[in-house]
Parts: C-alpha cells; structure tokens; sequence
C-alpha cells in the first residue's frame, strides 16, 4: 500500500480517537510528559533551583547570550529527539507490517491531538457554574489557565474559560492537525516539542526572558498560520452553529487580531468573541501582578454560562473541518 495512504488512514484514525477517548495524558510514559521532564531537567542544570519569578519582569530587554544560547541547545534536543523516536518507531512498524504502521500512527496521532481533552478539562467550569459554585468553578480553571482565579467574578470565569478554549483550539488542536497531516506524526511530535517549551520556559520574567526566548520564538513562528486558519474556522462554524454570529465574528477578527501583546493568540479570541457577540480580554491578574490586557470585541452583553457551551461547539466543529479538509489534501496526493 502507497506510503501516503498508509499516513492518511493513521492520521485519520487518530484523530477520530481523539475525538472519543481523548488524549491519554494519564499514560506515564506519554510523549509530553518525557517531553516536559527533559526540559525541566535541563532547566535546573542550566538555571539552577527553581526560584518564584512571577509571570512577567521589568526588564531592560537585553538578552543574555549565553543563557539564549543554552535555552536554544535545550529545545533543539527535545526536538530534535521529539523526531528521532517516532521516526524510529515508525519505520519498525512500517517494515513489519502495514497495519501495525497505521495503527502506530493512530496512536501518535491521538497524542498530539486535544480536541476530547480540552471540552473535557473545561466542562467542570461549566458544571459549577450552573450549581451557583464560583469557588469550584474558580478552582477548577485554575488548572487549565495561568492567570489568577480567585479574584474572578461569574462574568470573569467565563470570559476566561472562552479565551482559553479558543486560544488552545490554535495550540493544541488546529497546530498538530496542520503539521501531522504535513509531516505525520515526527512534526505533531515536534510541534508538541516547542509548544511544551513555550509553555514551561517561554515567560518574560527575570528567569526565562533569555533562557525561554528561542522556545518562545520558534512557537510564535510555528503557530502564525494556523493561528489565522483557526479563526477562519471559529468564521466558518458559526454558519453551522445557531447562536453564532459569523458577521460578527469576520468584523471583530479584522479589528481586533492585532492588538494583543501576542501575535498569535488574538486571532482565534477575537473570532470567538466576535462570534459570540461578546467582549473578551481585559485587565487580569497574573501571579498577584494585574496586567492590562486589550479589549477584544466591542459588545456590550455579559456572558452567560451557555457562552461557554457555544464555544465548545465552536472548538469541535472547526478541529472537525480542519481535518476533513487536511484528509481531502492528502487523499489528492494518493489520486
């Protein structure tokens, strides 16, 4: 069987497991977990213990070469190993049979997806909410977002949970579909490679600003496409999803993506925004420090908890387009 339809098959299974079970992150020898210990480790090696940093640091902006320098030799190893290991993997399975390369392919798929994990990790916000619980809804998005929780009000939960389920639709989901189907499962591996990087080193504190500015760098440049493809897709999927408004999603994306400090992030959450007809963004507070962030969006409505249901309708039809479409491209190259 031709190579390409042999990774189309795996690639499409993966996903769709994906969809059902999710990605087994409670797997000990799961991929991003080595991934993480080895960044980790060579964190301590280079930068020593551990010291509270806070998320962000007056800075000069002056990098430290050869802090840069060993910042950049530690993400080149885990990507570099982050190829190396499904390729080997790959190949063995390839040479032993065909079905066992599909079904290895499918796995790793299924690893670098998060479509099932992120509904699941936000659902709880969502089931607090609707008993009245802000402590538990707090506590609970304090495990899938990096800012402060217990300040937030009902309003600011929600917002908070809609900007990270947007967000992560670009990280986690439409950034792997787009370098799995490209490159199979040694550039989701890769691409998971610098996104765990970014998100463990990548802060512009006193700690990171140099050490993490190569993770930080690569991971700006890696997601700029999809970024922009997945809020086309948050467009797209409000044609199909009623309380949606693609108009608004269309005209707050074009006047809006630009503003936030990131380049990436204020595509898709101006686009979900828009789509809801709802303002995101704002002042929060990151470890104790409040920061001014944008306004995304120009409405004047207060989020409702069925805001957070639309919006995960949202992530789950545009990973489902998005891969329908990555699956039309490879099946063209197999005709």
């Amino acid at each position: 069987m031709d190579i390409i339809k042999l990774h189309l098959c795996g690639f499409a299974i993966g996903f769709v497991l994906d969809l059902i079970v999710g990605d087994p992150h409670w797997f000990k020898f799961h991929p991003v977990r080595i991934m993480g210990a080895l960044i980790g480790a060579l964190d301590k090696f280079f930068l020593g213990e551990k010291k509270d940093v806070g998320h962000k640091a007056d800075l000069d902006g002056r990098v430290d070469l050869r802090q840069f320098m060993q910042g950049l030799f530690t993400m080149a190893l885990v990507t570099v190993l982050s190829i190396l290991v499904p390729a080997g993997i790959l190949y063995l399975c390839y040479e032993a049979d065909h079905y066992l390369f599909i079904a290895a392919e499918a796995v790793l798929t299924c690893m670098c997806l998060s479509t099932a994990s992120l509904i699941r990790e936000t659902s709880p916000v969502k089931k607090a909410l609707l008993k009245d619980d802000i402590y538990a809804a707090a506590n609970s998005l304090s495990r899938v977002v990096g800012r402060d929780t217990d300040r937030l009000s009902e309003a600011g939960i929600i917002r908070a949970v809609i900007e990270t389920l947007a967000e992560n639709l670009s990280d986690g989901i439409i950034s792997p579909v787009i370098y799995l189907a490209i490159f199979g499962p040694c550039g989701g591996m890769a691409f998971k490679a610098i996104s765990t990087g970014d998100s463990m080193i990548g802060y512009k504190n006193a700690r990171y600003f140099s050490f993490g500015r190569a993770a930080a760098k690569a991971d700006d440049v890696l997601n700029c496409i999809p970024a922009r493809i997945s809020a086309a897709l948050i467009i797209i999927s409000a044609f199909f999803i009623k309380g949606l408004s693609a108009g608004d999603a269309l005209r707050t994306y074009r006047k809006d993506h630009g503003k936030t400090e990131s380049p990436n992030a204020g595509c898709p959450e101006s686009a979900m925004a828009g789509a809801l007809t709802l303002t995101l963004g704002g002042p929060a507070y990151y470890g104790g420090r409040l920061q001014d962030r944008p306004m995304l969006g120009d409405f004047t409505r207060q989020p409702e908890i069925r805001d957070v249901s639309l919006s995960q309708k949202a992530v789950v039809v545009s990973s489902v387009i998005c891969a329908a479409l990555a699956c039309l491209i490879i099946w063209c190259f197999c005709i």
